[in-house]
Protein backbone atom coordinates (compact mmCIF):
# COMPACT_ATOMS: atom_id res chain seq x y z
CA UNK A 1 0.00 0.00 0.00
CA UNK A 2 1.12 3.76 -0.52
CA UNK A 3 1.56 5.85 1.82
CA UNK A 4 -0.65 8.47 -0.38
CA UNK A 5 -3.90 6.15 -0.02
CA UNK A 6 -5.97 7.02 2.54
CA UNK A 7 -7.37 3.97 3.71
CA UNK A 8 -9.26 3.17 6.93
CA UNK A 9 -10.80 -0.24 7.96
CA UNK A 10 -14.76 -0.56 8.94
CA UNK A 11 -15.08 -3.85 10.43
CA UNK A 12 -15.07 -7.22 9.81
CA UNK A 13 -17.30 -10.00 8.76
CA UNK A 14 -17.69 -13.88 9.39
CA UNK A 15 -19.00 -15.93 6.32
CA UNK A 16 -22.07 -17.59 7.70
CA UNK A 17 -23.71 -20.79 7.12
CA UNK A 18 -25.44 -20.64 3.40
CA UNK A 19 -23.91 -17.10 2.87
CA UNK A 20 -26.20 -15.43 5.23
CA UNK A 21 -23.35 -12.69 5.33
CA UNK A 22 -23.03 -13.67 1.61
CA UNK A 23 -20.98 -12.14 -1.16
CA UNK A 24 -22.32 -11.69 -4.54
CA UNK A 25 -21.38 -14.28 -6.88
CA UNK A 26 -19.28 -11.94 -8.64
CA UNK A 27 -17.35 -11.12 -5.43
CA UNK A 28 -16.84 -15.00 -4.68
CA UNK A 29 -15.91 -15.31 -8.37
CA UNK A 30 -12.92 -12.71 -8.42
CA UNK A 31 -11.96 -13.51 -5.13
CA UNK A 32 -11.37 -17.29 -7.06
CA UNK A 33 -9.81 -15.93 -10.34
CA UNK A 34 -6.92 -14.35 -7.65
CA UNK A 35 -6.69 -17.79 -5.78
CA UNK A 36 -8.72 -17.13 -2.68
CA UNK A 37 -11.38 -19.55 -1.89
CA UNK A 38 -13.68 -17.96 0.44
CA UNK A 39 -16.01 -20.38 2.59
CA UNK A 40 -18.14 -20.30 5.21
CA UNK A 41 -16.02 -19.51 8.79
CA UNK A 42 -13.60 -17.27 6.92
CA UNK A 43 -13.34 -13.82 7.95
CA UNK A 44 -13.23 -10.29 5.73
CA UNK A 45 -12.37 -7.10 6.15
CA UNK A 46 -14.17 -4.01 5.03
CA UNK A 47 -12.05 -0.93 4.59
CA UNK A 48 -12.52 2.57 3.29
CA UNK A 49 -9.85 3.15 0.57
CA UNK A 50 -9.78 6.52 -0.88
CA UNK A 51 -13.65 7.14 -0.91
CA UNK A 52 -14.31 3.76 -2.24
CA UNK A 53 -15.89 0.50 -0.03
CA UNK A 54 -12.82 -2.39 -0.48
CA UNK A 55 -13.51 -5.92 0.72
CA UNK A 56 -11.05 -8.53 1.27
CA UNK A 57 -9.91 -11.46 3.16
CA UNK A 58 -8.60 -11.09 6.51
Amino acid sequence: MSEDTDEKILGTTTVTQRWRISLIKAVREEFAADGLDVEEGDRLVYKLRDGQIVVEPA
